[in-house]
């Protein structure tokens, strides 16, 4: 189980590792999840369903490479959908790279982290550091919302 899971394609794993940075500061009190916690010898697809089952926030990486992915799209994307409406998880979308973001309305429907029309990869470095810092401090707020209720 995970406070947080991470949903990415592979192939934008650096843009991943550049936000995990800002993760240091809270890592103690929440947990978040993606797939580099699986170990060798842990059945992967399982592994992914029980970090699925228990989260109370979604974070979508959206690029082509992610809206490309079959598991991402059959799997993962309707599990964090389902706990938006039965449970209460919030999903919080990251545009990463240009793409049909506004054509894949059960994910569009959620307001985004930042404007379709101004992707992670076309801001400055310095753009991107204060978007990856306003991510972790909403995931902060809605975690402690939840745990205050």
């Amino acid at each position: 189980m995970s406070d947080v899971f991470i949903s990415y394609a592979n192939q934008d794993k650096k843009l991943l590792d550049e936000f995990k940075r800002h993760l240091k500061p809270i890592a103690r009190s929440i947990s978040f999840w993606d797939d580099s916690k699986i170990l060798p010898g842990q059945k992967w697809k399982s592994e992914i369903l029980q970090a699925l089952s228990g989260c109370r926030v979604g974070v979508l990486f959206a690029s082509a490479d992610f809206f490309n992915s079959d598991f991402i799209q059959d799997i993962e994307v309707p599990s964090l959908l389902k706990s938006a409406e039965e449970k209460g998880a919030v999903i919080l979308t990251v545009i990463l790279k240009p793409c049909l973001f506004s054509e894949y309305e059960d994910i569009s429907q959620y307001q985004a982290i930042n404007p379709p029309n101004y992707t992670v990869i076309e801001m400055s470095e310095q753009e991107r550091e204060k978007l990856w810092i306003k991510l972790v401090r909403r995931i902060k707020t809605i975690l402690d919302d939840a745990s205050r209720k």
